[in-house]
């Protein structure tokens, strides 16, 4: 009996430690467990009765069901340590997948992340070729418009100040200059914004000692556009007294053949508003402005010029037709006395041409006025100034001169100026080049057209080969094509010369 009891105890070990090493469920062993109680029941309470055969078939259905269940246990252990090792395995599985998707997960999201940024780089960099197009559109329509300007005018001031309007809508400024070097100092040429933003007047005219502006100075040295982003913390910077709004300064020196005529300075009441890029660009006007300072003072040579070439010609035709008329006109009158007791026939002659001498010079003195009063040559009819040039063109020469007008319509100023001085110019010719001792002059000014035609008997030429220093035709010509005329030279050595001019009225 103690034998089986031990038999069942070392089964129920043996249970418990499958249980324990294949973490089996206890609801599964529990049967078993109990089968071995009740079995170790029934032999306590038979053992007394049963024989020692009894107790062997006893021993041995035990042993054969503890066997049995020994195998199930067996199987089933053997099946849940299958379910544990799919289990783990699908779990590994199932880590892995989850691993690699995580991992996937992440570098599709750093992807996503790169392109995102790129994208707005993109975005941004296109925003900025964008903004960069249209500011360099604005600036060259600023520069077309300003160029446009400078074809239709000469007047310095109204360019600077077209110049400064097309800047603002280029750079937006709360004031701008021009200043002009003059020798050792700078003037304010032109201004706008400052007197607005109440600035005395005053300082607009003042001529500053350019050695006591460091900064222009230095753009002299250098000859660059300069940005000055503060002029609070920027050593260059020379305030104004009324102009401390002024927080950041652009300027650009305005340069001709190497030299500096002067500077466009623009300025900002904010501070860091003016970069270097827009230095540059205010490079591009204060080049146009170069220009506009360079023909206005060409033009101011050239009227100069003209005015004194001007007054050369109507001293020396005062000295060669009044000068000498006047002259004889004072010999004649000093021996008339004596002339008209001795003679008086000799007397009467004397005082016609007297008469005849004065008369010349009163024409010619009319002449000059015309001559000094340009407004005075468009008053009159063309075809009674081309009658009075030839009247005191034959009193100074002697020469034949045969006027005919057959119309004579009123003309535009330009054109009526331009006529006349061809008429003048052809006569001239005519007396110095050609000696002639006829002219004929034919005018036709009617409906908008007219027909100049002027021809004498001289010694006539070869007008190809007329040399460089003969500026009589080609001044001629210029004026014909001022005026949208036609001008044709008809000349052969010994056959005279034939000037045709004509003039058609333009349809608007």
């Amino acid at each position: 009996m103690s034998e089986i009891k031990e038999k069942i105890e070392v089964i129920r070990t043996w249970l418990s430690e499958v249980q324990q090493d294949a973490a089996i469920d206890p609801a599964k062993v529990s049967p078993a467990n109990i089968t071995l109680d009740e079995m170790l029941g029934l032999i306590q309470h038979d053992s007394a009765a049963s024989s020692e055969q009894d107790l062997a078939e006893t021993y041995a259905d035990l042993e054969r069901q503890v066997q049995e269940q020994t195998v199930a246990l067996n199987r089933a252990t053997n099946a849940l340590k299958s379910q544990i090792n799919e289990r783990e395995t699908a779990a590994r599985k199932l880590r892995k997948a989850y691993n690699d998707l995580e991992t996937h997960l992440q570098e599709h999201i750093a992807y996503q992340s790169k392109l995102n940024q790129r994208l707005q780089e993109q975005i941004n960099e296109q925003k900025r070729t964008q903004l960069l197009e249209q500011e360099e559109r604005a600036l060259t329509e600023a520069l077309r418009d300003t160029l446009a300007t400078m074809s239709n005018t000469l007047d310095l001031e109204k360019i600077l100040d077209h110049i400064l309007d097309t800047v603002n809508r280029v750079t937006p400024y709360d004031g701008a200059n021009v200043l002009l070097v003059e020798s050792d100092l700078i003037r304010v040429a032109h201004q706008k914004g400052y007197v607005e933003r109440g600035a005395d007047k005053g300082w607009l005219s003042q001529r500053i000692p350019l050695a006591k502006l460091a900064i222009l100075q230095q753009l002299i040295d250098i000859g660059k556009p300069l940005a000055i982003p503060d002029t609070t913390t920027s050593p260059m910077w020379i305030g104004f007294p009324g102009l401390d709004w002024i927080s950041s300064n652009v300027i650009a020196p305005i340069r001709s053949n190497g030299k500096i005529l002067g500077f466009i300075s623009l300025d900002s009441a904010t501070p860091g508003y003016f970069t270097q890029i827009q230095a540059e660009r205010l490079q591009s006007f204060a080049d146009q402005a170069a220009i506009a300072i360079q023909n206005a003072r060409l033009l101011d040579r050239a009227k100069h010029t003209a005015v004194m070439a001007e007054r050369n010609r109507i001293a020396n035709e005062m000295h060669d037709t009044i000068s000498q008329t006047l002259w004889s006109i004072s010999l004649i009158s000093e021996r008339l006395p004596d002339i008209w007791k001795t003679n008086v026939e000799e007397g009467q002659r004397v005082l016609a041409t007297l008469h005849q001498l004065t008369q010349n010079a009163l024409a010619e003195m009319r002449s000059l006025l015309l001559e000094l009063h340009p407004a005075s040559l468009t008053d009159a009819k063309l075809g009674v100034l081309i009658r009075n040039i030839a009247d005191i063109t034959t009193n100074r020469t002697n020469l034949n001169i045969t006027v005919r007008v057959h119309h004579d319509d009123t003309l535009p100023p330009d054109v009526h100026f331009a006529l006349y001085r061809v008429v003048q110019e052809a006569l001239n010719n005519s007396v110095l080049h050609a000696s002639a001792s006829q002219i004929e002059i034919d005018f036709t000014s009617q409906a908008g057209q007219v027909e100049l035609t002027i021809q004498d008997n001289g010694i006539g030429f070869e007008p190809s080969q007329v040399g460089a220093g003969h500026l009589g035709l080609s001044i001629m010509a210029d004026r014909m094509r001022n005026i949208s005329a036609t001008l044709e030279t008809i000349s052969h050595p010994g056959s005279g010369t034939l000037i045709k001019v004509s003039w058609t009225a333009p349809t608007d």
